[in-house]
């Protein structure tokens, strides 16, 4: 067996290696690539529910002006006990005029 013959024996594996490394990492590559792509969806799909969360939290009453809402809530409860204590006279006497106009049309 002369040295071109066992070269040319050897080189069948060796191209036949060669294509298979070749595409084991191209394989990888493209397999890399896909996980890659799909992670950049992701994570492009966090940031605009992040950027709309943002949104709307900018939209939310600050400390001051819930502060401020809670002192007007407690001013109205003020005026509506005030409006309770003069509307209770005035409910009965409307229910004594009532009653005087039920017995006079007897």
């Amino acid at each position: 067996m002369t040295l071109d013959t066992v070269l040319l024996a050897l080189s069948g594996p060796a191209v036949a290696l060669a294509s298979f490394a070749y595409t084991v990492v191209t394989q990888r590559k493209k397999a890399s690539a896909d996980a890659l792509a799909a992670i950049s969806a992701r994570v492009s799909a966090v940031e605009t529910r992040t950027t709309q969360i943002e949104g709307q939290i900018e939209n939310l009453p600050n400390r001051e002006a819930t502060h401020r809402l809670e002192l007007a809530l407690s001013d109205m409860r003020g005026d509506l006990k005030a409006l309770t204590e003069r509307i209770g006279p005035m409910a009965a006497t409307s229910m004594r005029l009532q009653e005087y106009l039920l017995e006079q049309a007897k």
